[in-house]
C-alpha cells in the first residue's frame, strides 16, 4: 500500500540471493572461498539479509552457511523445505543462537500443488501453519515463501498469507517464479493483498517480492511491488539466478534512490561499494558483463554520438546523471566516431591529451576524421590477423597519429606509440627431467614443476619515427603484456579487462591506471576489437602511456 506523501520515505529491506540463487543457476557454482568473500562483499555493500544457500542440499553448503552465520550474525538467511525435520536441521547453521532467517517455501499455484507435491490446498495451509509454528521457536526471522505466486488463486494465496502470518510468520515472499508476470498485474496483485489482511494493513507484517527476468521485467516488477506495498526485495548481484535470472541488486537500489518523488523508498545499499562487489560477483561466476548492462555494462556512460557530445560539453546533465553517476560501475568515456563533431572531438583532445584545438584545427580534424578513420584504425598493426576490423572509433593512438599526419601535435612531442608486429608465445608447464631409477621412488615436489609462462613480442614504433623492439614474460597474457609496457615506457600501469566475443571478433575492454611524473594517478578506459586478445591489451596500454606522453607527463 503505497505511503501518504507527508510520510517518511520507507525503508526497504534488501534481501539478497546471489549466493543461492546465482550459486544453483546451470554453470554458475561458486567456490567455497569466493561465496565468503562474496557474502563479506554483499555486507560491506548495505545489504540487510543475505540468504547464503540451501544448506541440507550438501555438506559443503551447510559448512558454508554456518560459517557465514557466524561472521555475519542475524544478516543471513538459509532455505528450506517446509518439513519440521529439515527445519530443525537447517537453523542448526546459526550455532544455536538462532540469529538468522529461516526461508521456507512452498509451492502455491495449482500446477505446483498438483505436480510436485499432490496436495491439495487445505493441506498446503495445514502445512504452512505448522512449518512456520515450528520454525519460529529456531529462529530470529521466519519468512514464507508463495512458490509460484503470480499463477495461484487470489483467494487461495490471501488465505495463505494470513495462515502464515497467524502462526508467526514475519514476512511472506510473492513469487513470479516463472517471470510471468507484468507491472500491472504485480503492482494490482501485491495492492489487493495489503488492502484485504490486517496484519498487512497493520503493519504488523510485511511481504516480499521475489521476481525472475524470463520476460525482461524482473527489476520492473520489483519496483511495481515495491510502490503496491512491498517492505522487502529479493535481488541477487547482476541479477543471477535461475534460467534468466532475477532482479538485479543495484538496479533495484538505483531506481528508488533516482525517482524518490514516484517510489518514497530507500535501501541501506552503499553505492560507493558496488565496483568491488559487481567485480567480484563477475570473476565467481565467470560471467562476462554484457557492454549495456544497467550500471555495470562499460557502455553505459560511453557518448558516441556528435549530439550527445555536443550536449555533454555544454552542460554535463544533458545526457548524464549525476545522481546515477553514484550506482554506476563504468567511468565515462568519450568515443570518437564517424558520427563525433567538433564538440566531441574537442572533449576527446582535452580529456585525454591535454590539448585544446582551435576552431580551424578541429575543422580539419572532422573533415578527415569522417573520411579516413578506417586508414588510421587498420593501418598500423602488423601480423596482427583481423586486429583493427569492426572498429569504429579511434582510441587515443590513432587520434594522436591522426593529429601528426595534420601537423597539430605540440613540437616537443616526439610522437606516439604504435604497435607494428605482435607476437605471443606459450610454453606449457614442465616437469623435472628424472632417470629412469628414479621415477618410480622420489614423488615430484610442487616447487619442481616449472609452470607456464606466456611470453609476448614484437615490433614498436615511435609514429614516423624510431623503432623500437618490446617483450613481456609471465604466467598470464596480462603479466606478460604489462612486462612488456614496463620495458618499453618505464610505465606502470594496472588493469582491469573484461573480454566478449569469439573468433576474429573479440572486443575488450579496459581500465588502466597509470602513475605520472607527479605522482597522481590516471585512469583511462577504452575498447579496441580484434582477434588477438595479448594485442588488444598491448595497444590499450599504449593508449594511456600515449596519453599521458603528448602531455609531457610520463
Amino acid at each position: 500500500m503505497p505511503d501518504n506523501p507527508g510520510n517518511p520515505p520507507r525503508r526497504i529491506i534488501l534481501f539478497d540471493t546471489t549466493l543461492r540463487e546465482g550459486d544453483q543457476a546451470a554453470g554458475f557454482a561458486f567456490s567455497r572461498d569466493k561465496k565468503l568473500a562474496l557474502a563479506l562483499s554483499l555486507a560491506e555493500a548495505g545489504v540487510d539479509i543475505i540468504e547464503t544457500g540451501f544448506p541440507l542440499s550438501n555438506k559443503t553448503d551447510y559448512e558454508l552457511c554456518h560459517l557465514t552465520a557466524r561472521e555475519l550474525p542475524g544478516r543471513t538467511a538459509v532455505m528450506c523445505r517446509s518439513i519440521p525435520a529439515d527445519i530443525r536441521e537447517s537453523a542448526g547453521v546459526f550455532g544455536g543462537t538462532g540469529q538468522g532467517t529461516l526461508h521456507l517455501s512452498l509451492p502455491v499455484s495449482p500446477i505446483h500443488i498438483r505436480a510436485k507435491l499432490g496436495k491439495t490446498e487445505a493441506e498446503i495451509i495445514a502445512m504452512a501453519r505448522e512449518a512456520v509454528s515450528f520454525a519460529a521457536g529456531l529462529c530470529s526471522r521466519v519468512e514464507l515463501g508463495a512458490e509460484d505466486a503470480t499463477r495461484a488463486d487470489r483467494s487461495f494465496l490471501q488465505e495463505y498469507c494470513e495462515a502464515a502470518f497467524d502462526a508467526g510468520a514475519d514476512v511472506v515472499n510473492i513469487a513470479d517464479t516463472l517471470g510471468l508476470f507484468s507491472p500491472e498485474e504485480t503492482g494490482n496483485l501485491i495492492a489487493f493483498l495489503c488492502e484485504n489482511i490486517p496484519s498487512l494493513a497493520q503493519g504488523q507484517c510485511i511481504l516480499s517480492i521475489h521476481c525472475h527476468n524470463d520476460l525482461g521485467l524482473a527489476c520492473a516488477n520489483t519496483l511495481a511491488g515495491i510502490l503496491a506495498g512491498c517492505g522487502q526485495a529479493e535481488v541477487s548481484a547482476l541479477g543471477l539466478g535461475e534460467r534468466a535470472g532475477n532482479a538485479a541488486l543495484e538496479e533495484v537500489a538505483a531506481n528508488l534512490e533516482a525517482r524518490p518523488d514516484l517510489y518514497r523508498a530507500v535501501t541501506g545499499l552503499k553505492p560507493e561499494r558496488l565496483p568491488a562487489l559487481l567485480r567480484l560477483t563477475a570473476e565467481a561466476s565467470g560471467t562476462s558483463l554484457s557492454p549495456m548492462k544497467p550500471l555495470s555494462g562499460w557502455n553505459t556512460r560511453a557518448h558516441g554520438s556528435g549530439i550527445h557530445q555536443q550536449g555533454l560539453s555544454r552542460d554535463a546533465e544533458t545526457y548524464s546523471l549525476p545522481l546515477l553517476n553514484r550506482w554506476n560501475t563504468a567511468p565515462e568515456r568519450i568515443v570518437l566516431t564517424r558520427h563525433s563533431g567538433q564538440a566531441g572531438v574537442q572533449l576527446f583532445a582535452q580529456r585525454y591529451c591535454g590539448l585544446a584545438p582551435d576552431e580551424a584545427a578541429l575543422s580539419r580534424i572532422c573533415a578527415h576524421l569522417k573520411d579516413v578513420n578506417l586508414k588510421y584504425i587498420n593501418s598500423f598493426i602488423r601480423g596482427s590477423g583481423a586486429a583493427g576490423e569492426g572498429n569504429s572509433s579511434l582510441e587515443i593512438t590513432e587520434f594522436l597519429c591522426l593529429l601528426a599526419d595534420m601537423k597539430l601535435l605540440p613540437p616537443s612531442y616526439a610522437g606516439p606509440l604504435v604497435c607494428l608486429a605482435f607476437s605471443e608465445t606459450i610454453t606449457e608447464a614442465r616437469l623435472p627431467v628424472q632417470s629412469s631409477a628414479d621415477t618410480h621412488s622420489k614423488s615430484i615436489q610442487p616447487d619442481e614443476v616449472k609452470p607456464s609462462q606466456v611470453r609476448v613480442s614484437g615490433t614498436a614504433a615511435v609514429y614516423g619515427g624510431q623503432t623500437l623492439e618490446f617483450a613481456g614474460e609471465g604466467a598470464n597474457e596480462t603479466e606478460a603484456v604489462l612486462g612488456a609496457v614496463r620495458k618499453l615506457t618505464k610505465a606502470e600501469p594496472r588493469l582491469r579487462t573484461t573480454v566478449t566475443g569469439y573468433g576474429e571478433r573479440l572486443r575488450l575492454y579496459a581500465e588502466i591506471n597509470v602513475r605520472d611524473l607527479s605522482g597522481e594517478e590516471r585512469l583511462f578506459a577504452m575498447e579496441r576489437t580484434g582477434s588477438s586478445q595479448g594485442l588488444l591489451l598491448f595497444q590499450c596500454c599504449l593508449d594511456a602511456v600515449n596519453a599521458l606522453g603528448v602531455q609531457g607527463k610520463i
